[in-house]
């Protein structure tokens, strides 16, 4: 589990100070005390933020008669 603290306005604000849509592309900080004074000079509030650590998927296996589909 990756975890974090970004800042939430009317988009997200990660501590690079790139602002983004969504959850996944933003990046974090790791201290909630620099999250806050982040958070107070542009008016935004603290998000906690939870992600899992991504896994590859496994691929399903193949009947017999579909192997020549994946070459």
């Amino acid at each position: 589990m990756i975890r974090g603290f970004a800042i939430k306005k009317t988009i997200y604000q990660g501590a690079d100070g790139v602002q983004v849509d969504s959850l996944q592309e933003v990046k974090t900080f790791d201290n909630k005390k620099e999250a806050e004074i982040a958070a107070a000079n542009c008016n935004g509030r603290v998000v906690n933020v939870v992600r899992s650590s991504k896994r590859p998927r496994a691929r399903k296996p193949s009947r017999g008669n579909q192997s020549w589909m994946q070459k």
